[in-house]
């Protein structure tokens, strides 16, 4: 009888490892909007010292695509793609006005991640994460018969915490929460008319929601 429990055991547990929702040889795709919440401020060195112009509170919209391989059942590296886009007003930020008093800013990132997925079901997945890669902030556009555009990069770090519900066996939904900071610059950026010397800084916390998808396993 100890060994009919003893083999009921292991196929129990042989069907849970092989029913768990991320494991070594996952591929995920996930697509999420959400809400970004931003201290955006700008410097300028033009005077030879570094000169807060503004700082302020912002909330911006995002709308990022995140992909996922499994190294081992637990460990998960991945490429997030995509950006923020935010509504700023020129004369505070960059020093030039426009007849709206508003520009259209866009953020863009591309960041290598780190996931740790700390608890695993069948169904449900909760990971941690880290992420550090490349950030942009550009604006252009015409305001009467002027032009005006500006870009800048830098490196961004990001942190924050996934949760997955699989609602099939390869489909589910998505929710994501983190922190993050990014400083982008315009040295060796050519083609500015607005903002040449200018640092563009933002750091604050986001809060997301999408679909994900698991291609294999």
């Amino acid at each position: 009888m100890n060994k009919l429990y003893m083999v009921i055991a292991i196929a129990l547990l042989t069907y849970s490892a092989s029913a768990q929702s991320f494991k070594k040889g996952s591929f995920l795709i996930s697509l999420s909007e959400g809400t970004t919440y931003s201290t955006f401020s700008t410097t300028t060195n033009n005077t030879g010292n570094s000169d807060v112009l503004h700082t302020g509170n912002i909330t911006g919209n995002r709308d990022p695509i995140t992909i996922e391989y499994g190294l081992t059942n637990h460990w998960g590296l991945g490429i997030n793609m995509g950006g923020d886009i935010y509504h700023a007003d020129p004369s505070k930020y960059y020093g030039f006005q426009t007849a709206t008093n508003d520009i259209k800013v866009i953020t863009s990132e591309l960041t290598l991640d780190a996931n740790y997925h700390f608890f695993v079901t069948r169904h449900f997945d909760l990971a941690a994460f880290a992420s550090l890669g490349f950030s942009s902030v550009s604006f252009n556009g015409n305001d009467g018969d002027h032009s005006y555009q500006y870009k800048s990069g830098g490196l961004l770090v990001r942190t924050g915490t996934k949760a997955r519900y699989y609602i099939t066996k390869r489909f589910g939904v998505m929710g994501m929460v983190s922190t993050f900071a990014t400083q982008n610059g315009t040295d060796g950026v050519k083609g500015n008319t607005v903002g040449n010397g200018y640092t563009t800084s933002l750091k604050g916390s986001a809060i997301e929601f999408g679909l994900v998808y698991r291609v294999f396993r």
